[in-house]
């Protein structure tokens, strides 16, 4: 008993500070997740990398959307974003979902997002065994949209 009462709180920590295992569903990430695509049932685990998440973020990785802009860059907005043109402010990412317009809520619908609020890093997925994985986001290179 006193092995399982030690090991509750070194979980937690690992779980809040490291990594944790999250469950994508819905279509925002379709089709590199949720490639099934099947809005009620299926969902994808991910390892959700959490130490350092803040740190070195760059454009493709995924952080449950795609980085598509970085302080500086120039991008070309969609709709429902109010302003065609955003350069992206320091201290803040433009992020983007796969799945367009009515499937994704991203920057496109809330702007360029605070780098803070980035908790995780998506780093591998777990399931379904048959995409089963490292996440290579550097060989999707063409998934994101190039700067204005």
């Amino acid at each position: 008993m006193f092995m399982f009462t030690a090991s509750v709180p070194v979980v937690i920590s690992f779980n809040t500070f490291v990594l944790e295992l999250a469950w994508i569903r819905g279509a925002s990430m379709y089709p590199f997740l949720n490639a099934e695509k099947d809005r009620t049932t299926r969902e994808d685990i991910v390892v959700n990398f959490k130490y350092n998440a803040q740190y070195a973020l760059q454009r493709g990785m995924i952080v449950t959307f795609w980085i598509v802009g970085l302080p500086g860059d120039v991008i070309q907005a969609r709709s429902p974003y109010p302003v065609r043109t955003v350069i992206i402010p320091p201290g803040h990412l433009w992020v983007e979902g796969d799945g367009g317009e009515r499937d994704s809520l991203d920057s496109n619908n809330y702007g360029p997002i605070a780098t803070g609020l980035i908790i995780g890093k998506v780093t591998h997925l777990l399931w379904p065994l048959h995409r089963a994985g490292r996440v290579r986001w550097w060989e999707y290179a063409d998934k994101i949209r190039k700067q204005a």
